[in-house]
């Protein structure tokens, strides 16, 4: 995937140059023309790196470095200023809050194109730690959540099944046996995810069919679609080919989608699963439900480790489903509002399937 260089700069001309310049040296741009531009498509975008001039209107790249490098989604993102040759201070300052590097006017060209390629290299090999290290921190706390949690989430469950078995169907302490056990059942899925994220593999693929794969999961929240009272429609392109698929993994990844819509409904609602061939020769499968939908402020968040959101639960379901999702070469996004429902789609590339 190619990296994005957002260029900064009220100057036309500039923009233009370091425009061609990037894109001929294999990068995609975005474009700003002052402080304010930048720092919006800097939230949205998440690009790479910025080159950012100081001197424009509305809003300085002083100002738009400082709000950028404050805001907990964009401050990693290196920034490059652009100054002027002999503006010693304006280099200080930049550095002083937050800048990485500077870059003088005028452009000497190999000496960008080299320290762009720089911070780059530099910024894949920190987020490639950064991954190793929560991977790392993952696999420690799945053992300890399968060692320490596990055992006696199932004691506190089996004596809460015993105890309303053994009530009558009138005593108020029922209801309360019964939160009891839902939420050790709640727990016991926590620490399954947990555990499958940790041993998660990509092997033993079989071809599928995606319908038959989704159909089991659907049986497999039988329970769920009833409680929520949801009525399912399916909208299947019946012509797709068979996929070469981990089918536990997978349905896994399925089951957890399919209950995170149902659990979206609260009293009664539409999930509708759709499967379709994009453009690009991806099979893209889409549930979506009518249910509440998620904030914005949530939506990235969601792919977090026991992100907490009535969407999503609270758990390792969707980190989970993302992994699954990736090892099989797929992508999975999601679009969502608040008081009209989420839309889930995942993309499984078909192309060695169509060549075949």
């Amino acid at each position: 995937m190619k990296e994005t260089i957002l260029i900064v700069d009220d100057n036309l001309d500039n923009v233009v140059l370091l425009d061609k310049i990037l894109k001929k040296s294999g990068y995609r741009t975005l474009k700003a023309y002052n402080g304010e531009e930048a720092v919006k498509l800097a939230r949205q975008e998440i690009p790479d790196l910025i080159l950012l001039d100081i001197m424009m209107p509305i809003m300085d790249g002083f100002t738009a470095c400082k709000i950028i490098k404050q805001d907990e989604s964009s401050k990693y993102i290196p920034i490059f200023m652009l100054t002027a040759k002999h503006e010693v201070d304006d280099k200080v300052r930049g550095l002083e809050i937050g800048a990485d590097d500077y870059i003088t006017k005028p452009f000497h060209l190999q000496e960008l194109l080299a320290r762009i390629k720089s911070r780059l290299k530099l910024t894949l090999e920190h987020r490639r730690t950064v991954s190793r290290e929560r991977n790392e921190a993952l696999n420690r706390m799945a053992e300890g959540v399968e060692h320490e949690i596990r055992n006696p989430v199932v004691s506190i469950g089996g004596f809460a099944r015993r105890i309303l078995e053994e009530l009558p169907e009138d005593d108020r302490k029922k209801k309360y046996a019964k939160i009891i056990l839902q939420e050790t059942q709640r727990l016991e899925r926590m620490v399954k995810e947990s555990v499958a994220l940790r041993d998660l593999s990509s092997g033993g693929t079989n071809k599928l069919d995606i319908h038959i794969l989704i159909d089991e999961a659907l049986t497999h929240t039988t329970d769920l679609k009833k409680q929520h009272r949801v009525v399912i429609e399916r909208k299947f392109d019946h012509n797709l080919p068979l996929l070469p698929l981990n089918h536990d993994n997978m349905l896994i990844a399925f089951i957890q989608l399919i209950s995170n819509g149902l659990e979206a409904i609260d009293n009664g609602g539409t999930l509708t699963i759709r499967t379709s061939v994009d453009n690009d020769s991806n099979l893209l499968i889409e549930i979506t439900d009518n249910g509440h939908g998620i904030k914005s402020k949530d939506l990235e968040h969601i792919f977090d480790p026991f992100f907490t959101s009535k969407m999503s639960g609270a758990g390792m379901g969707l980190p989970l489903t993302r992994k699954i999702i990736g090892y099989h070469h797929g992508t999975i996004s999601v679009e969502s509002q608040l008081g009209q429902g989420t839309c889930v789609t995942v993309a499984l590339p078909l192309k060695e399937q169509i060549a075949n």
